[in-house]
């Protein structure tokens, strides 16, 4: 492939919008054997843990009504961002050992999160001390 082809496939990939970058690849073996047989924990975990939601014309912050003042996700409309937080992966790691959580958790909370919000488009996913604002 030539600089030119890389040139206009980036810019493809960039015009694509929602999904493009969180994408998985098919190529990928690894993922293709061990994703599936994790998924479905991880996603039930977010949805025990995961119960509300708020939001506004910029984020939509997801949260357990037991403890409102906890944001467990975040996720900015502009820049089709997530942010989960930490304490989640720590609760998990009560479930699913930590390799496969440092592999797939990112996957499962796109899939977690295009299940309730299919109209959003998710760009990048990130894990962060979210603080309630």
């Amino acid at each position: 492939m030539n600089l030119q082809e890389n040139i206009d496939r980036i810019n493809s990939i960039m015009d694509e919008g929602k999904d493009a970058f969180v994408s998985r690849a098919s190529f990928d073996q690894e993922y293709e054997e061990e994703y599936p047989k994790w998924q479905k924990i991880m996603i039930k975990f977010l949805e025990m843990e995961i119960n509300s939601y708020s939001e506004n014309d910029d984020t939509i912050v997801l949260f357990n009504d037991k403890n409102k003042d906890k944001t467990l996700m975040r996720y900015d409309k502009k820049n089709e961002q997530i942010w989960w937080d930490y304490s989640l992966e720590k609760m998990l790691m009560n479930f699913v050992p930590y390799g496969y959580i440092s592999k797939h958790f990112k996957y499962a909370i796109q899939d977690f999160f295009k299940k309730h919000f299919p109209d959003y488009g998710v760009r990048d996913i990130t894990a962060a001390n979210i603080v309630f604002y």
